[in-house]
């Protein structure tokens, strides 16, 4: 960060500064908020909805969310999901991407126009629900992870970051024999990291929050990953999922912290893996701002 010298310049900064802690503390504070709901003793939660810093800790709440069977499952779906689709789709987008980046592809124009295509027109909800049920994917988890094979979006940013890469190393890979393949593993993916690691993070961002497809093809409770659950939980107050189908005042006592404790559960995996990522994030967010 650069910093003026003159008097306007240092007022700026200061300015500037604070401008800065202020809103970074507006977004902090529905996570902490929601993280300190999670940890306060009943007495304490039921007098007032505001609790900046809590007086006591409770870690009831989560003794008492893990060792639920529905929770734990949804966990281990949530995970199952989220690691074969990143790396299903991740796949499918780099093989997508490169062949694009090829001048002397047949087509190549056609198949790019096409696959621009699906990111203004679809066949609606219904046609797709028909097609879902006629794969034989509805109550299955591949409706999670098969149909979403490839993002345009992220398609795009691969194949410009493809692009950027110097034309020089494939040529001198392919005079000492190599073929597209080996090139595409041996060269182009090492050098693409930034860029892989920044699209692997948005993927499997939206596959552990993805509750919309469950809704509408899981109907066995027993699939349902994590962010479903807490949907249900949260949206339509269903208590069920957690209490086992018995109503006991302890769950009653708790409800509101068993809330506040699923939803830390199920942001704490993406706050515990983003900062090994964090270095090729910020990388991989640049690409195409700066023109060599």
């Amino acid at each position: 960060m650069v910093r003026s010298t003159s008097i306007a310049g240092k007022i700026f900064d200061v300015l500037n500064m604070i401008f800065l802690v202020f809103m970074a503390c507006i977004m902090l504070y529905p996570f902490w908020h929601v993280l300190v709901g999670s940890v306060l003793p009943y007495e304490e939660a039921i007098k007032t909805s505001f609790n900046l810093f809590p007086r006591s800790f409770s870690f009831e709440a989560y003794e008492y969310v893990f060792s639920k069977d529905t929770i734990l499952k949804s966990v281990i779906v949530s995970v199952i999901v989220t690691v074969a689709g990143t790396l299903y789709q991740l796949f499918v987008t780099a093989i997508t991407a490169y062949p694009l980046t090829k001048q002397d592809l047949p087509g190549r124009s056609a198949i790019f126009l096409f696959i621009i295509f699906t990111m203004f027109f679809g066949g609606g909800l219904i046609p797709y629900y028909l097609l879902i049920k006629s794969l034989g994917m509805v109550n299955s988890l591949a409706v999670m992870i098969i149909p979403a094979a490839l993002s345009t979006y992220n398609m795009i940013v691969l194949k410009t970051f493809f692009q950027n890469i110097p034309i020089d190393l494939e040529e001198s890979a392919k005079i000492d024999g190599a073929g597209y393949m080996r090139v595409f593993f041996k060269i182009i993916i090492p050098l693409s990291v930034p860029a892989l690691a920044t699209i692997a993070l948005f993927i499997a961002v939206g596959q552990w929050n993805n509750w919309y497809v469950p809704m509408l093809f899981l109907n066995d409770k027993e699939l349902w990953p994590l962010a479903m659950v807490l949907r249900d939980v949260l949206i339509n107050n269903n208590m069920e999922l957690t209490r086992g189908g018995s109503f006991v005042s302890k769950e009653f006592m708790l409800g509101d912290t068993i809330k506040n404790a699923i939803v830390m559960v199920s942001v704490i995996p993406i706050i515990i893996v983003y900062p090994f990522i964090q270095k090729h994030f910020v990388k991989g967010v640049m690409i195409g701002s700066i023109k060599s």
